[in-house]
């Protein structure tokens, strides 16, 4: 029987956490294809942990662009310092913050990623809140979960799975507009969002 799961994911090393992130790779054209990266573009990464997409990001934004590799562990993100030194990546600002409050300072993203990190928030609806006042109005977004209609032979528990439909109500609360949906493997879901609900009648 394996180590039970753990939201935090403490019963994990940050090598470990990143052969996971690495299992994903055929999950990373579909984000990124729905974010329409540019090169020269600031794209935020919430969640990264050791940074295997923020890596990715990387190579798409180029020399001239920024990935902000947003997380709450300092530890993960001295993983990713240490890779980046590695491969000569300087293109990724690492900030240590809990994305529900975190305040860049002025900074202008254009898109943002959220992938596999929203069963672990402890307030996921504030955070997607907080984005909303964060990106640009019709700045693309896009969240990867697993689905809890799945096999369940990777990833987190049925019972912490975030069905596609609470996700997009989720969403919706916060602000953006669902601009695509899709079932990337029996286990993954992506939703593609802009920033900016459509109007509401008063």
């Amino acid at each position: 029987m394996g180590e039970p799961y753990r939201k935090d994911l403490s019963h994990l090393t940050w090598d470990e956490v990143f052969a996971r992130q690495a299992l994903r790779a055929d999950l990373v054209g579909d984000w990124t294809e729905a974010l329409q990266i540019q090169r020269g573009a600031c794209v935020l990464d919430i969640g990264a942990g050791p940074g295997y997409v923020s890596l990715e990001l990387a190579e798409l934004v180029g020399p001239d662009g920024l990935v902000c590799a947003v997380d709450r562990s300092a530890e993960a993100l001295a993983y990713l310092a240490t890779l980046q030194r590695e491969r000569a990546v300087t293109q990724i600002r690492r900030v240590v913050a809990d994305a529900t409050t975190w305040d860049p300072e002025g900074m202008r993203a254009d898109a943002a990623l959220v992938t596999m990190v929203l069963h672990h928030a402890d307030e996921p609806l504030k955070l997607l809140a907080n984005l909303a006042r964060l990106l640009p109005k019709g700045a693309p977004l896009v969240l990867g979960e697993f689905h809890p209609d799945a096999p369940c032979e990777v990833g987190p528990p049925q019972t912490v799975r975030i069905a596609p439909e609470e996700l997009q109500a989720w969403s919706e609360a916060a602000g953006f507009a669902v601009t695509g949906y899709k079932r990337q493997t029996p286990e993954h879901y992506m939703l593609a969002l802009r920033n900016g609900s459509p109007a509401m009648a008063i």
